[in-house]
């Protein structure tokens, strides 16, 4: 019963999460469409149902039922047709001509000059990727929480366990053959517990000095806390493969196939605790960049990935773990980590705060995306406009006007109808096929 209720916060912690951030994403395109004097009739979190609704000023808010995503409606989004264009007809010419018209029912006489098409390209931009900066923002905050303030496993100090041995190739075992090496950590009469507080004489914070401070073959003075007591061992350190950690992280360093990257080390023959080490500032702000960074391949990389999950799905294959997911997905993730019985309430949290964070990144890095209808190509569509009118000015022509992103609608709605089949595809995976760890 307990683990079920884990189980089920989990899944609250990150819907109530995801409706945040989308809430955040909205608020950061309404706050300058607001100062920059643009009407704002409409401010939703999900769509489909309404659920409630109240209206303050000149904007309703709105909370529907399907919190998949969030919009603003800004009146003048797209600029009219120019004087003597062709009328457009068709699927794709209504297309055209609805989104000219979106939200005029909500324009007055007093409006004119509140539409956002006439805003300064900056202006635009600014609006356009206030959205985004806020997922950047959130994602990078809540990183920076877990990774400065609760902490992240790191390798310490304090003797966890000691081998019988040294295997050449594997972790410390009780299993030992012939050709290992003896512990020297037994030989030199370490126990479990005891805390190695120098090595040589010299004091040192972290595990990895340790090591560093040790040569295969050559003896070394440990000084030792046991129980408060300080003691003087000498000890003598074997080579043996072991993987690489990462200095920062203290993660186990990986190769491109995910598989532990191993070299000859000096070993001792024991396995050190771990305990949760605040790291600085910085170091959470460099691993934000990576996440982006990461979030930004497995862009590139998405068409592949759908495929695969497509593939897995329908032939009854393991997904990758490593693959694309859904909401659902990410809502059944949390609830599985929030029920592991061997996971502390702060681990719980963390894990927790973490799958946040990433989400924020992805919603950050997927809508600068270059395309309509994602908040990238409303602003490559102004970028696009600047040159324009630059290049016009330098030629001595007339100012071209705005440019009329609304002769992209078509292409926006073939963008929009394949947004929804890769989610539809995912969430069809995360439910008939969810990942297994």
């Amino acid at each position: 019963m307990t683990e079920t209720l884990w189980y089920i916060g989990g899944i609250l912690f990150i819907a109530l999460g995801i409706g945040f951030s989308i809430g955040l994403h909205e608020l950061g395109h309404l706050l300058p469409a607001k100062k920059f004097g643009v009407k704002v009739p409409t401010y939703a979190i999900g769509f489909g149902p309404t659920l409630f609704k109240f209206k303050r000023g000149e904007t309703q808010y709105a909370l529907k039922l399907i919190p998949l995503g969030g919009y603003i409606s800004m009146i003048g989004m797209y600029p009219p047709a120019k004087p003597g264009a062709k009328k457009r007809s068709g699927f794709f010419g209504e297309i055209v001509n609805g989104a000219r018209k979106a939200h005029e029912q909500h324009i007055t006489k007093a409006d004119e000059n509140r539409m956002f098409y006439q805003l300064p390209v900056y202006k635009r931009i600014i609006v356009m990727f206030g959205g985004p900066f806020m997922n950047l923002a959130l994602g990078t905050l809540l990183l920076t929480l877990v990774i400065s303030g609760i902490g992240t496993y790191q390798r310490t100090t304090t003797i966890e366990a000691i081998g019988e041995c040294v295997p050449a190739n594997t972790i410390v075992s009780t299993q030992c053959t012939p050709s290992d090496a003896p512990s020297p950590a037994k030989a030199a009469g370490l126990k479990p517990g005891d805390k190695i507080t120098a090595v040589n004489g010299e004091t040192f914070s972290d595990w990895k000095t340790v090591q560093a401070k040790l040569q295969p073959d050559t003896q070394a003075q440990l000084t030792i806390d046991r129980n408060g007591q300080t003691l003087n061992l000498s000890i003598t350190p074997v080579a043996a493969i072991r993987p690489l950690f990462d200095a920062q992280t203290g993660q186990v360093v990986t190769d491109s196939a995910g598989q532990p990257v191993t070299a000859i080390q000096p070993t001792i023959g024991v396995i050190f605790g771990s305990d949760r080490v605040p790291q600085p500032v910085g170091n959470a702000l460099v691993q934000s960049g990576n996440a982006v960074a990461q979030v930004g391949q497995m862009i590139l990389t998405l068409p592949k990935q759908i495929t695969d999950v497509a593939v897995s799905t329908f032939t009854g294959q393991a997904r990758n773990p490593n693959g694309a997911v859904s909401v659902v997905g990410i809502a059944q993730i949390s609830g599985e980590v929030a029920s592991t019985e061997s996971a502390s309430v702060i681990d719980k949290l963390a894990s927790g705060l973490l799958i946040l964070a990433s989400l924020n990144f992805a919603l950050f890095a997927f809508n600068m995306v270059p395309l309509l209808p994602l908040d990238g190509g409303h602003i490559a569509g102004g970028i696009y406009e600047s040159i324009k009118r630059g290049i016009y000015r330098v030629r001595g022509k007339p100012d071209p006007g705005p440019a009329d992103t609304a002769l992209l609608m078509p292409i926006t709605w073939f963008v929009f109808m394949l947004l929804m089949a890769m989610s539809a595809i995912l969430i069809l995976a995360d439910l008939v096929n969810p990942i297994s760890f």
